[in-house]
């Protein structure tokens, strides 16, 4: 009978302590992350770390800003100075999107906007914006934007635009042709 009990005993412990520390772990991770919802963002403290290149280059990627930092973004004096964003993996939606578009960024030559959920409506927010007069280069992949936001680049204003990247978006083959003989122009269109 003892050799039965000591063996069962340990089992018994060793779950007791596993469940311990599961739910150890668990309550912790459940605290960071009411933490981290409710603790207020000092936007205009971020963007002022992460401006470079003499207030020119405003880098935000992987900063997870999302559009609440969109709004604030785009309030504030410093976007007049800047000629490139890199707003990679931030969260930014379809609303976002349609700030940063009807914004003015007079000197803006580069945008990244790359791994964000912006869809269709977004994109052509994107596309049909005046706000945007130099812009150059602007990245949309894994955007999730589809053949009717692609194709808003086709009537875009943004006359500058000499690169344009859609890649990791869902493009139909006709889109792809169609976008690929009407921005022909382009120096560089990135759709696969």
């Amino acid at each position: 009978m003892p050799d039965v009990f000591v063996p069962t005993f340990r089992k018994k412990s060793f779950a007791i302590l596993l469940a311990i520390l599961l739910c150890a772990f668990l309550g912790s991770i459940s605290h960071a992350q009411t933490f981290h919802k409710t603790a207020p963002v000092d936007y205009a403290e971020l963007f002022k770390k992460n401006l470079k290149k003499g207030g020119q280059y405003l880098n935000l990627n992987g900063q997870k800003i999302g559009d609440d930092g969109i709004a604030a973004l785009v309030k504030n004096p410093l976007i007049q100075n800047l000629v490139k964003i890199d707003l990679r993996y931030n969260g930014i939606s379809t609303e976002g999107a349609r700030m940063l578009a009807q914004a003015s960024f007079p000197k803006l030559k580069e945008l990244i906007l790359r791994h964000n959920i912006l869809g269709d409506e977004g994109a052509e927010a994107i596309a049909l914006s005046e706000g945007f007069p130099k812009l150059e280069a602007l990245q949309l992949g894994w955007a999730e934007v589809r053949d009717r936001g692609a194709l808003a680049f086709i009537d875009r204003k943004i006359t500058a635009l000499e690169k344009l990247d859609l890649r990791g978006n869902f493009l139909a083959d006709s889109t792809k042709d169609t976008l690929n003989k009407k921005l022909s122009h382009l120096k560089s269109l990135k759709l696969y």
